[in-house]
């Protein structure tokens, strides 16, 4: 379902936003894109490193992606949007970095659905500790103020997926 909405072609260039240690972009990587991991954890990152070589890791926040204005063909941020402090701004930095028609898709949970409270206590100290969570119609309003558009909504039992053009 992933590569049918990102629509991922060989040589595209995708950046993961909180890849973590890589794992799915290395899988888009293997689909041919050349993939960028932004992630603030140094830990994840060299992590990621030492077991995808062929993908380039750099440390940062959504809300300051360090990479000129229309670097990427497609973005993703799955189960990593809620962790940003400053979603909007992250929006308008997405939006930056995409080439006029690329698309961004995010995975999120839904707030009814999100880990609870213990859970967020326990894994907020190694795994971010802000977490908003956002209904999906109040992420599309916040993708259409960023200047996205033709935002589409797939929803699953917890989360749910959000892809938008610029």
């Amino acid at each position: 379902m992933l590569r049918s909405l990102l629509a991922v072609s060989p040589g595209a260039r995708l950046l993961d936003l909180g890849g973590g240690t890589g794992a799915l972009a290395a899988v888009f990587a293997a689909d041919g894109a050349r993939a960028v991991v932004l992630e603030p954890n140094p830990r994840k990152l060299a992590f990621g490193r030492s077991r995808h070589p062929d993908l380039e890791f750099l440390e940062g926040h959504a809300e300051r992606i360090p990479l000129p204005d229309g670097s990427f063909d497609r973005a993703i941020a799955m189960l990593s949007f809620h962790h940003m402090e400053d979603p909007e701004r992250a929006l308008r930095e997405v939006h930056r970095v995409l080439v006029s028609s690329g698309r961004f898709l995010l995975q999120e949970f839904y707030p009814h659905a999100a880990p609870g409270a213990l859970a967020r206590r326990f894994f907020g100290r190694r795994h971010g500790g802000h977490h908003r969570y956002y209904e999906p119609d109040g992420l599309k309003t916040a993708l259409s103020a960023a200047g996205f558009r033709d935002i589409v909504v797939r929803a699953s039992e917890r989360t749910y997926y959000v892809l938008a053009l610029r």
